[in-house]
């Protein structure tokens, strides 16, 4: 017999003896075979590198962001800083049984809270007008 025929009784007697198993492999075979198409696999590129793309932006913003806070800290005659860190979570487990049933639960929430306060007062040029305000000045000097 030529293996074409033979092929096709083994694939008989899998559809016999077990129909689920081989609808099953017959569909996990044609998702292998399928191409997706090459528009597809480019979308997907591009997706991924504007999301990376977005990932990275986000990052030196961040650094920015702490930059221009500690530049400012340099330049304030007074500064006041407040941070308010909360980091909790509940968890619970349960167990009822009734009459007719046992039922078993767990579950849990977690929450995360920051809140960073500045309060930035004065500036180098406040600074230079209160030093001048404080030192005595003779009539000479007006």
């Amino acid at each position: 017999m030529s293996s074409e025929i033979l092929m096709n009784i083994l694939e008989g007697a899998k559809m016999v003896t077990s129909p689920t198993s081989y609808l099953i492999d017959s569909f996990a075979q044609s998702l292998k075979d399928k191409e997706e198409p090459s528009g597809l696999v480019e979308l997907r590129v591009e997706a991924e590198r504007r999301e990376l793309e977005m990932r990275m932006a986000e990052a030196e913003a961040r650094v920015a962001q702490e930059l221009a806070i500690a530049r400012r800290i340099e330049t304030a005659h007074e500064v006041e800083m407040t941070e308010y860190f909360d980091y909790s979570g509940k968890g619970h487990v349960g167990l009822k049984a009734d009459a007719e049933s046992i039922s078993v639960g767990a579950g849990g929430s977690g929450r995360r809270v920051s809140k960073r306060k500045f309060i930035f007062k004065g500036g180098p040029i406040v600074a230079e007008v209160e030093g001048d305000l404080e030192q005595p000045h003779t009539p000479a000097d007006i």
